[in-house]
């Protein structure tokens, strides 16, 4: 007797199927998801890394600076800047106050020029050749209206030099000339002042070289007779004369 078709037995094995295709659809599902979900993970893993490793950069060169002795770029510029807003202004340096300029210069006018005899160096002013000289300027005027000719500064070693060589001298030269002049051409045309620098301030000694009336070195007290070894340690540059009455005589000045 042939076996009756049961539409239950039929109906299992679909429904048996059908959890599992539905129970497949799920795995698909859920393993789209957890890829998709390794793969976010993966990327943020990644963006952490690059975020350490700058990190680290910024860390390395900051270290580098530190070790070379230096400050970061960053912080250096923004320190020059401040320090160029900060910094005092330094004062200049090589060039003294006008008055110490003025003082150590020949003066322009100068008694030297109107005096009515080589020896009319005023009171007070003429130097006592024992005293210690710490410096000297020649100054070179002319009598007449030259003015200021020439002048020339000397340290002290050559300026006691000076007094030194005159100190020894006799109060004529007794190898100079005698002249009978008019006293229209008696006053020389020029002459020149030895300012010697000592503690109690500016000394001077008067040098006559022109004219016919007299000659020599004249402090006020004394006189001292135009020798040519005085003369070579100081007549030198613009102080240099080209000629004089007495200076022609002398020969080796």
């Amino acid at each position: 007797m042939p076996e009756q078709h049961d539409p239950e037995q039929e109906l299992g094995p679909k429904i048996t199927s059908a959890f599992q295709d539905h129970a497949g659809t799920q795995g698909m599902q859920k393993t789209g998801l957890a890829r998709e979900a390794r793969r976010r993970v993966h990327r943020r893993r990644q963006a952490m890394s690059m975020a350490a490793g700058a990190v680290l950069v910024v860390a390395a060169v900051g270290g580098v600076w530190g070790l070379l002795g230096g400050e970061s770029p960053v912080s250096t510029s923004q320190s020059d800047s401040a320090g160029k807003a900060e910094a005092p202004e330094q004062p200049s340096q090589g060039v003294g106050p006008k008055s110490e300029v003025a003082k150590a210069s020949c003066p322009v006018q100068h008694p030297i020029q109107q005096a009515a005899a080589p020896n009319d160096v005023p009171a007070g002013t003429g130097l006592d050749l024992n005293t210690p000289v710490t410096g000297l300027r020649a100054c070179r005027y002319s009598t007449g209206q030259g003015g200021l000719l020439g002048q020339q500064e000397f340290d002290a070693a050559v300026a006691q030099q000076v007094v030194d060589a005159i100190k020894v001298l006799p109060e004529r030269n007794p190898d100079l000339p005698v002249f009978k002049c008019a006293p229209q051409v008696a006053k020389p045309s020029e002459a020149i002042a030895l300012r010697f620098s000592t503690a109690a301030g500016t000394k001077e000694i008067w040098v006559v070289y022109d004219g016919c009336t007299s000659a020599g070195f004249f402090t006020g007290s004394h006189v001292y007779g135009l020798y040519s070894t005085p003369l070579k340690l100081f007549m030198t540059g613009s102080v240099r004369p080209s000629g004089g009455t007495y200076l022609s005589a002398l020969k080796d000045w």
